[in-house]
């Protein structure tokens, strides 16, 4: 990474002072140099230079192939660092637990977790707690969440299940019990 930059900084550099030697030469009436060369020089890598050589020494900004030729030179350059720098990861969640594996996780049976769109609002799933026997133990206010509690008569999964059914509800999940002696466990990432 260290090498690209040098390299890029360096023919930035060498493309800036070349636009300028060129305006000199052009303006005495020496030997130019080609714009094939010029032009060369912002599809290795010194788009900039050549840009910022157009606009510091006046040089070539009437000429087509340079006026729009140059930036966009830089755009796909900038556009083509963007698509080759970013990492494509997948983040695998689980919907049930791994027996027996590091990421199995310990949970309240009897409290869940219910996240809710904040457009809907929290009467609907108000009104199905008090339908359905539940209790709040935690309104989250801020995070357009609750803690609930299950009735005695009914299962865990069944409760969960019922809520996911909900107006407004987007999601229904276990709530995980983390000690503070439990090591610190990343979520699994594939590359």
């Amino acid at each position: 990474m260290r090498l690209i930059l040098i390299y890029l900084v360096a023919i930035n550099v060498v493309t800036f002072f070349l636009y300028g030697i060129d305006k000199w030469k052009a303006k005495r009436s020496k030997w130019r140099i080609p714009e094939a060369t010029l032009l060369g020089l912002a599809v290795i890598g010194g788009s900039v230079g050549a840009w910022l050589g157009m606009k510091v020494w006046h040089h070539k900004t009437m000429h087509k192939k340079f006026k729009y030729g140059i930036p966009l030179i830089l755009v796909a350059q900038i556009v083509l660092v963007l698509l080759t720098s970013c990492r494509t990861r997948q983040v695998v969640e689980l919907s049930e637990p791994i027996q027996g594996h590091w990421l199995e996780q310990e949970h309240s049976p009897d409290v869940f977790l219910v996240m809710f769109d904040e457009k809907v609002g929290k009467e609907p799933l108000l009104k199905a707690v008090k339908e359905y026997g539940c209790e709040v133990v935690y309104d989250y206010g801020s995070i357009n969440g609750m803690a609930l509690k299950k009735p005695a008569s009914k299962s865990l999964e069944e409760t969960m299940q019922y809520f996911k059914g909900v107006r407004g509800v987007l999601t229904v999940e276990y709530n995980h019990i983390i000690r503070l002696t439990d090591p610190v466990k990343p979520r699994l990432e594939i590359q």
